[in-house]
């Protein structure tokens, strides 16, 4: 399957993937600064030393990963991620696939297969 139709099946199942300034079109491919298992979803502007988040460590962290101009965004964000579906990683991982940014990891095939999305060419 090409990447265009994984693409395509990612935002029928996912529609949160078309927002842009969160989630993995938002954000550049790969592992939480902090945790570093986490897909990264958001990007933070604060004092914290960590650029990209994902999920966890953002709750842990707080607003406070960001700076006070950007407060009422923060509370914003972590409201987004905090209804996220449990499978959000893989899917953000999938759409990095999908998007060309990294290549398929073999534990994402068989995701894939989990949610019943096509494979995409190696």
């Amino acid at each position: 399957m090409d990447r265009a139709a994984l693409r395509a099946a990612l935002r029928a199942r996912y529609p949160w993937l078309d927002a842009t300034e969160l989630g993995p079109r938002a954000v550049e491919a790969g592992e939480c600064d902090r945790c570093t298992s986490e897909a990264r979803l958001v990007e933070t502007c604060g004092p914290s030393a960590w650029r990209y988040l994902g999920r966890s460590c953002a709750d842990a962290l707080g607003p406070e990963a960001w700076c006070e101009g950007h407060g009422e965004d923060a509370v914003a964000y972590l409201t987004w991620l905090a209804a996220l579906p449990a499978e959000a990683d893989d899917v953000a991982r999938l759409w990095w696939v999908a998007t060309g940014e990294v290549r398929v990891d073999p534990s994402l095939r068989e995701r894939m297969e989990n949610l019943q999305l096509p494979h995409a060419e190696r």
